[in-house]
């Protein structure tokens, strides 16, 4: 309201002829404008928080931190020894705040006793959409019980033990091929270097796509990993840093950056995968063997 009685009496005292002053008064409205609908939401005084600054908010520490983001929430969580978060802009692929929620009644209210009330929103598809689809994460309401029908077939018991089985089978190939990587070693005291995280992702993609695809990717016993895996490894990378990214909406649009020509290729070769999955699973329904 003060900047725009400022830019009303400004307007009055004749300036009509000089566009300087016309366009510092444009200026004016068009940042307040900007701010009035970017403005972080209003967050308790009492919540704890990483330091904030105005109008980005505590952006700056998640900005800080990415690169190692559940560690460092964890730290946070430890320290503050309650539910804490803090505002952001709310534009972009930002909500205009965050909440780390570490108290087990609000876990419960929001979880159990209220869940229809705290929705995903568009926000979260737009952002994720291409990795996500429409799919139990990213979507909210009546389409979300659909899914989550559907999803309650994969907690029975025989499917649990399907699954454990896989479980042993996996860890018993990545033994067998630690042990032949020792054996063929050429200085068995020196060793060599394990990328866990490199262990760890095929380890997930391969039970993953055996229990819902029934198709093994071997990423274990692979030196390349399977295309489908790197794709969708990438794609979900690219995808997550939209979170952070106020203009990403644009640049998917019109395709502007690299990033999101990027997502569209990685997206159509995840899309392939998928497709192909279903047709051949299509297929042996209509010989009569089981999905």
């Amino acid at each position: 309201m003060f900047a725009a009685s400022k830019i009303l009496n400004f307007w009055d005292t004749d300036f009509s002829g000089t566009p300087g002053q016309v366009a510092v008064a444009i200026l004016i409205i068009s940042i307040s404008i900007f701010y009035s609908i970017t403005k972080p939401l209003p967050i308790p005084p009492d919540l704890p928080e990483p330091k904030r600054y105005p109008w980005i908010g505590y952006l700056w520490h998640p900005l800080k931190y990415w690169h190692i983001w559940p560690t460092e929430t964890t730290r946070l969580a430890k320290l503050y020894k309650r539910t804490w978060g803090g505002p952001l802009p709310n534009f972009g692929g930002l909500p205009g705040a965050y909440f780390y929620i570490h108290d087990e009644e609000n876990l419960r209210y929001i979880l159990q006793n209220k869940f229809n009330n705290y929705v995903k929103g568009d926000m979260w598809k737009k952002v994720l959409g291409e990795i996500l689809g429409v799919g139990i994460f990213a979507v909210d309401g009546e389409r979300w019980h659909v899914h989550r029908k559907l999803m309650s077939n994969m907690f029975s018991r025989n499917l649990l033990r399907h699954s454990a089985d896989v479980t042993r089978k996996k860890l018993s190939e990545l033994v067998y091929v630690f042990n032949k990587r020792i054996d063929e070693s050429d200085d068995a005291e020196e060793g060599f270097d394990i990328d866990l995280q490199d262990v760890f992702f095929r380890m997930t993609i391969d039970i993953t796509t055996i229990i819902t695809f029934g198709i093994d990717l071997c990423s274990i016993q692979r030196d390349q990993q399977h295309h489908f895996a790197l794709a969708f490894d990438e794609l979900s990378f690219l995808c997550q840093k939209r979170f952070l990214d106020p203009f990403f909406h644009v640049k998917k649009v019109l395709r502007l950056t690299r990033n999101e020509r990027r997502i569209r290729v990685l997206k159509e070769v995840v899309d392939e995968f998928a497709y192909d999955v279903i047709a051949r699973k299509r297929r042996l329904s209509s010989h009569g063997s089981p999905l």
